[in-house]
């Protein structure tokens, strides 16, 4: 029958108790069974040896599932380059066995193009710098594909010899998706631009028209008044003066809107025009504005630009008066290094930004936004219920529209 096997503390406290009797105290069965004790202590540590082991390999396991088929690549390089560990997902990444590719110089894998900056990252990781990262173009069995190189030195195991553990993202697909975009919002800014193109067109055929066909009318019927005014008595005449006077008004107004569409002053610049059309839209809305500029007379901008920053005043100060309620504006346009910027504040009831974000700003701005983009600036609004609005145009000053 097989003795029943004692626990660990059972062992170890029979061995103190054996170690504490005195040598007079042994005899033969003493000693054997001294050695039965310690026969059992050996055979517990085997079997804690051979399970720590089992844990050991079950972890090595897992860990090399996780390495191999980790979902970006890995690989370990010495200090010349040489590849001395891959996964199979950097092998893959390759388009080579593991077997094949340890032992090989990653350079070879390389393209032309980019082995120098290879070369220099490799320098750089020698010298310490293990977080230094580069984008690179590699030559796999699938053709050249784009990746990421991220390094962290360390020593071997057991050698001060150093390796460096590197980890490659293949970025391929996202470089793809990154140029596709960009050609995407390139086209769409050209068509943009096309379109604002058209529109300012039809609004000069507009203007043109507005002076040489109504315009003339309204003069034509002037005239009329007038001889029709050297004929009438008294009475008439108070009621031809009352509708000359209308005339004048119609004739402003006619005058104030072909402006609006196409002002003749932007062929002498960017200032002059929206110092007449702020002088012009204060006279006709009623609300004080006030203009101010520095820094462009010495320094023309570009004309598309001149349009389009124009264009983004004018739409601002007609969103005062839609929306506003404002009793003063400040419009003020600068120089400011190799762009320019234009500010217009009013002192009306605001809005709140994160309900106007949630409605897409409204075509107004929405247009001022396209028109910035255009030129290649940003357009920033600082507003608040009850705090007035500060619409911000930020473009650089020689860049040709798209």
């Amino acid at each position: 029958m097989t003795p029943t096997r004692r626990s660990p503390k059972e062992i170890a406290a029979e061995l103190r108790r054996l170690q504490e009797r005195s040598d007079d105290d042994r005899d033969r069965l003493s000693l054997l069974h001294e050695v039965q004790v310690y026969q059992e202590e050996l055979t517990v540590q085997n079997e804690e040896l051979v399970r720590a082991q089992a844990e050991l390999e079950e972890t090595r396991d897992r860990f090399i599932e996780l390495y191999d088929f980790a979902p970006n690549g890995y690989f370990t390089l010495d200090a010349n380059g040489i590849v001395l560990q891959i996964n199979l997902t950097g092998a893959s990444i390759l388009g080579r066995s593991k077997q094949t590719i340890e032992g090989m110089p990653l350079l070879g894998f390389i393209e032309p193009a980019h082995r120098l900056q290879f070369l220099d990252l490799m320098r750089r990781w020698r010298n310490g710098n293990g977080g230094t990262e580069a984008e690179l173009t590699i030559r796999s069995g699938n053709g050249p594909r784009a990746v990421q190189l991220l390094c962290r030195p360390r020593h071997a195991p057991g050698s001060a010899r150093r390796e460096y553990f590197t980890s490659m993202v293949d970025v391929t697909d996202r470089k793809r998706l990154e140029r596709e975009r960009a050609k995407a919002s390139a086209e769409y800014a050209a068509l943009a631009s096309r379109l604002l193109t058209i529109q300012d067109d039809e609004r000069r055929r507009i203007a043109r028209d507005l002076h040489d066909d109504i315009g003339q009318q309204a003069t034509a019927v002037r005239l009329k008044l007038e001889e029709i005014d050297h004929a009438a008595n008294g009475e008439a005449r108070g009621a031809i003066a009352d509708a000359l006077q209308m005339l004048d008004a119609l004739d402003g107004r006619l005058h104030f809107i072909a402006t609006e569409l196409r002002p003749a002053t932007l062929d002498l610049g960017i200032v002059a025009a929206i110092q007449q059309f702020v002088r012009e839209w204060s006279a006709n809305t009623g609300i004080a504005a006030d203009f101010h500029s520095a820094g462009l007379q010495a320094q023309p901008i570009a004309p598309a630009t001149e349009t389009h920053v124009y264009r983004v005043a004018q739409e601002a100060l007609n969103n005062v008066l839609r929306h506003a309620a404002a009793r003063h504006v400040t419009v003020l346009l600068e120089r400011k290094g190799d762009g320019v910027v234009l500010v217009i504040e009013d002192d009306g009831r605001g809005f709140d930004p994160a309900i106007d974000r949630g409605q897409g700003g409204g075509l107004g701005l929405l247009g001022m936004r396209e028109r910035a983009q255009i030129v290649g600036g940003r357009i920033e609004i600082e507003t608040g219920p009850g705090q007035g609005t500060s619409v911000y145009l930020r473009v650089p000053a020689n860049r040709p529209s798209s």
